[in-house]
């Protein structure tokens, strides 16, 4: 099944690539009109067509399904996603004036609740003459809730996340790290020192670690009982519109498994860690 799928996307790749050409050549021709403004409207329009068709197929074989085959109880909504008032909450990283979110799924493993989804923060400066869009986060969201507190307030971000969202007490209770290897590659802070946790510990920092080299940045928040964790893809622009001639749909769905195995250790780690 997967493979069809397989065969399917690269099937549409190659659709939006000659959308792609049939675009340019609009656009050399379109002094020659009508045949010029023809061909590009025909271009955007394949090439369009195909990624929404890509987009379609990405969310149901690289999201849904590993999502369903590594944890119970699932529910999965393909164009539903966090709210921008909930994204906001999170307090993890700055929020810009554009908002998108979509892929969202929610399920249970080891006693603790899980939501995903995909999340998009734009700003757009209307004032600029030209496109001026910064991508403050592109990427994945996890909400893991467990049945008991595991920390209080605490935040660590590896040193490639920008647009950090830090109160000027978090600012302040900048925590250094005991594993030294670690220190170099995450900052974590704390909302308090009168109500401070266990430090974070080094399964966990391995996990995250693991995290970071398949992402561009990720961001975690341990509160109460929650983790909120954010995988940070920068662009965000998705592996199979790259223009590189090798495009692995088994590399990416190795990735996504990947995701999953050190999302389920987090859940162990931390249950072992605080809920014993």
């Amino acid at each position: 099944m997967r493979s069809d799928a397989f065969q399917q996307m690269e099937m549409l790749r190659k659709k939006a690539e000659r959308g792609m050409k049939l675009e340019l050549a609009g656009g050399i021709g379109i002094i020659i009109l009508p045949v010029g403004l023809a061909l590009l409207i025909a271009g955007i329009n394949m090439k369009e067509k195909s990624y929404r068709e890509m987009d379609e197929l990405y969310r149901e074989v690289f999201i849904r399904e590993p999502f369903e085959a590594n944890f119970g109880n699932t529910v999965f909504e393909s164009l539903e996603g966090f709210s921008e008032e909930m994204v906001e909450g999170f307090q993890l990283f700055m929020m810009g004036n554009e908002f998108d979110s979509e892929a969202y799924g929610k399920a249970v493993f080891n006693d603790a609740s899980i939501e995903i989804s995909n999340v998009t923060i734009d700003d757009y400066d209307r004032m600029a003459k030209k496109d001026n869009t910064t991508i403050y986060f592109k990427g994945r969201m996890f909400v893991i809730e467990f049945p008991e507190k595991i920390a209080a307030s605490e935040k660590v971000y590896s040193r490639s996340f920008s647009y950090r969202e830090l109160s000027k007490e978090e600012e302040s209770c900048k925590t250094d790290i005991e594993n030294g290897t670690s220190e170099k590659l995450f900052d974590t802070y704390l909302s308090g020192t009168e109500d401070a946790g266990k430090p974070v510990s080094v399964q966990l920092l391995d996990r995250l670690k693991s995290l970071d080299k398949r992402h561009k940045g990720i961001a975690v928040k341990l509160e109460g009982n929650k983790l909120i964790l954010a995988l940070n893809d920068g662009d965000g622009i998705p592996f199979y519109r790259s223009k590189a001639k090798n495009i692995s749909f088994d590399k990416e769905l190795k990735r996504a498994q990947k995701d999953l195995d050190d999302i389920k250790a987090i859940i162990t780690i931390l249950k072992n860690l605080y809920l014993k």
